[in-house]
């Protein structure tokens, strides 16, 4: 099959699309040839011809297999949540739970506080300036046993953010694009560099390699179709949850997702509860230093709260699980038996509970549950994508439009190279020590901070001999 001749139009269809796709729009191949028509105008391709040839190999390159002939928008639909649901417990039956996933991808407000706090108003206030928007996107993705959770992706605006200056490493997956969004390229990217070596790994650390893989997604316009994604011989596929469904069955929109944002706020609390000592002026300061650094480790931190209870329990909807009270208590009870775990108190916070850390902070007394819940909301209808109307599509895919990235708009403080190897060795080994003496701490955390201060060692001792190697070039 040769490639497209038009390649502009040709990514500008598939995106348009794709968006129709995610909106549970039916579209059919006179639908699509038509919008091919009114994009090539826009584009300026006077010649083309959507003709059925044309039709044919579009729907072959993008494996796209069937078109809809006819049918209105679809909505959320109970009754057709049953029948995907027996749709997926066929699909499922010859793969592993362990290796069954879904992922989906979220905005987050990373530096928002409630409206009421100090620093809302000030920011609110301030002539010129807009109420604070820094936003990422989060792909979050687990497996259905709950036993295994892939580090976050995590999109920002900036390729290079001025807060990852002489950072090797993050506790999370970073990627840049102009706007935040997640997009096509940058979900394969993820699903070829992270999703496909991490699940491997995890295989390797179960004894079971070379098992097949499905991942669940939904109809996101950022998700290439099935086709595209289908690895190693089939080894590793995907399926879509219909557009008329997700909200309905999607495991990490049943109280995952949101799990992990209040345990993200909760972390936000925290930073300015220690950091702020009594000061409103100090906690506003604070607030206006925490970086896009800090985002990433807050919200790495919030994801492994997540427990393995709660993830298994995102998927009862989908696998048709019984929903009735006795039988989810009992279901419950059974789980902890099997797994050795107690109830998922951790991810139980209360709006009240949350309320009663913010008050605590000077210059948010006067925050209440109300507010709480708006700020817990305020970016749960960010899908983490970006939906375009035909003229920002036709921007999107020219070849010659310049793209602007964004560098972070708060003042960073001007980060240095970082403490020395002996500094660090210092460090590390009070830490050590001072946590012997804590009764919280248990054996696998003392070992990770005897490991980190080895490492530290060495470096140091590496140091010291290129030092005296040059010395001892400049002595003679």
């Amino acid at each position: 099959m040769k490639t497209a001749t038009n390649k502009n139009l040709e990514d500008a269809v598939f995106k348009w699309f794709l968006q129709q796709r995610s909106m549970g729009n039916p579209i059919s191949g006179p639908i699509l040839c038509e919008k091919a028509k009114i994009l090539a105008e826009k584009l300026g391709y006077s010649s083309f011809k959507a003709s059925n040839g044309w039709l044919r190999n579009f729907k072959f390159r993008h494996g796209v297999r069937e078109l809809d002939l006819a049918g209105e928008k679809l909505s959320a639909d109970s009754a057709a949540a049953e029948n995907f649901i027996e749709k997926f417990k066929t699909a499922s039956e010859s793969y592993d739970p362990e290796f069954v996933y879904n992922a989906d991808e979220t905005g987050l407000v990373w530096k928002a506080l409630p409206k009421t706090t100090l620093a809302s108003k000030r920011e609110s206030s301030a002539p010129g300036h807009k109420v604070s928007k820094e936003r990422v996107t989060v792909l979050n993705c687990a497996n259905s046993t709950g036993n295994h959770k892939l580090p976050l992706l995590l999109i920002g605006k900036s390729r290079n953010p001025r807060a990852f200056k002489n950072v090797k490493k993050l506790p999370l997956f970073y990627k840049s694009q102009p706007k935040a969004w997640m997009t096509a390229a940058l979900f394969t990217e993820w699903y070829d560099e992270v999703f496909i070596p991490e699940v491997k790994k995890h295989q390797k650390s179960v004894g079971k390699e070379g098992s097949k893989v499905l991942l669940i997604v939904d109809n996101a316009p950022t998700h290439p179709t099935a086709e595209l994604l289908e690895r190693e011989n089939g080894q590793f596929k995907t399926t879509f949850l219909p557009p008329n469904v997700t909200s309905l069955l999607q495991p990490m929109d049943q109280s995952v997702i949101e799990t992990m944002k209040r345990h993200y706020r909760r972390q936000l609390l925290r930073k300015l509860l220690i950091e702020g000592a009594e000061d409103e002026e100090l906690v506003l300061a604070n607030h206006s230093k925490i970086n896009l650094k800090d985002c990433c480790y807050m919200v790495a931190e919030a994801w492994s709260l997540v427990t393995p209870v709660t993830l298994r329990r995102a998927w009862n909807k989908l696998k048709g699980l019984p929903s009735e009270k006795n039988k989810k208590k009992e279901s419950e009870e059974n789980e902890k038996q099997e797994y050795g775990e107690d109830d998922d108190d951790e991810d139980a916070l209360s709006l009240e509970e949350i309320r009663k850390m913010i008050v605590k902070i000077p210059g948010c007394t006067e925050v209440s549950a109300e507010d709480v819940g708006e700020w817990m909301a305020c970016d749960t209808s960010d899908p983490g994508f970006q939906i375009l109307n035909d003229d920002e599509i036709v921007v999107s895919v020219r070849e010659d439009v310049e793209v602007e990235v964004e560098e972070e708009l708060s003042a960073d403080v001007e980060v240095d190279a970082g403490p020395s190897a002996s500094e660090a060795f210092a460090g590390l080994e009070t830490a050590l020590k001072w946590m012997e003496r804590q009764p919280e701490c248990d054996h696998l955390q003392l070992l990770t901070v005897k490991r980190m201060r080895d490492l530290a060692a060495r470096k140091r001792l590496k140091t010291a001999k290129q030092l005296t190697l040059t010395e001892m070039f400049k002595k003679q």
